[in-house]
This record gives C-alpha cells, sequence and structure tokens, in this order.
C-alpha cells in the first residue's frame, strides 16, 4: 500500500516507535509503502510473501537486545531473526551451508590458532599475537604489491573519527554499544 504521511500516522498510531519513524523520516507531502500479509500490516521495503501458507519450515535464528534507534536512553528491543523456507529439505540444506561457512569463520579460526584476541578495551580492534603479527605483516605486503602493481598509492586514515561518519553509514546504530567514545 502506498500511503501519505497523514494516513500513515493514523494506521500506526497505536505504535509509537511507528509514529517517531514516520514524523521522522516521511517529508510532510511525501509517502512510504505498507505491505499487508493477511491481518498484518508494516512499514517495510518488503515485499513479504504473499502468502504465509507457503512457508512449511521456519526456525528462529538469533536474538538480541537492542536500544531503540541506537540510543541507549530509549527503550529496551528485542529483535528477532530468523528464516523461512517453502521445504524442510530446503531448510535442512541452508543449516548445514551455515555450520560449513561457521567452520571457516575466520574470527574462530583466528582464536583457536592463537593468532589474536579481542578485547573490550579496543572494541573492534584486534590485539595481535605473534604469529598473528607474521600472517598480518604478510597480508599488508602483498597488499602493498598488489597496490603498486595495480598503480595505486597507499594512503592511511585517522583510528578515531567524528560519530556523524558512523552514523551516516548505519554502523552508530549497530555498534555505539562497542565503539570508544571521547566526550
Amino acid at each position: 500500500m502506498v500511503l501519505t504521511k497523514p494516513e500513515a500516522l493514523e494506521m500506526f498510531k497505536q505504535n509509537p516507535f511507528k509514529v517517531q519513524l514516520i514524523q521522522a523520516k516521511i517529508p510532510e507531502n511525501g509517502k512510504t509503502i505498507a505491505y499487508r500479509c493477511g491481518p498484518l500490516i508494516d512499514l517495510c521495503t518488503g515485499p513479504h510473501v504473499q502468502t504465509t501458507g507457503r512457508i512449511k519450515s521456519m526456525q528462529v535464528t538469533k536474538s538480541s537486545a537492542a536500544y531503540w534507534l541506537g540510543k541507549n536512553l530509549n527503550d529496551d528491543l528485542q529483535r528477532v531473526y530468523g528464516v523461512s523456507f517453502p521445504t524442510d529439505k530446503e531448510m535442512k540444506e541452508y543449516l548445514r551451508i551455515q555450520e560449513e561457512i561457521a567452520k571457516r569463520d575466520h574470527r574462530k579460526i583466528g582464536l583457536d590458532q592463537k593468532l589474536f584476541e579481542f578485547n573490550e578495551v579496543a572494541s573492534g580492534s584486534a590485539f595481535f599475537f605473534p604469529n598473528g603479527a607474521v600472517l598480518y605483516n604478510k597480508l599488508m605486503q602483498i597488499i602493498r604489491q598488489e597496490y603498486k602493481f595495480r598503480g595505486y598509492k597507499e594512503v592511511m586514515t585517522p583510528n578515531m573519527y567524528n560519530a556523524d561518519l558512523w552514523r551516516k553509514s548505519g554502523h552508530w546504530d549497530k555498534y555505539q554499544k562497542n565503539m570508544f567514545i571521547i566526550r
């Protein structure tokens, strides 16, 4: 459904979160899209499935807590992630592939092989152990060779940025609680 801003505000008036999004994101003469699936109507870039009857197999894959709009003074929300498939066979194949991917996860392999570790004193930044440092430096050597071969010149950027960069990129909403913030 294509809705004007007043139509959307009326439709979702019982949901303060959606009202806040509509007021903040939709220009006064703008429009938005909502999708309907049976009795469910949702603001969404969509589309939703046309009928839930096509879903024969589903599984919750993870859940996480989040602050509304990524701000720690806002309400806590619970995010639930899941997948669905038209058959159990497709679900089983998807889960098998996910298990194989997990076995090759560089974050797990690096920890298992004691190449690096992460610590909350510098969230998102690796502390490399001796063998990890050797690999890191070898990779940097290869990257620098590729730069030269392809005609690029190396640049270096700051390690700290104004929070506006992270808001623009979308990282702020997802990772703010783990970011090192200077006030």
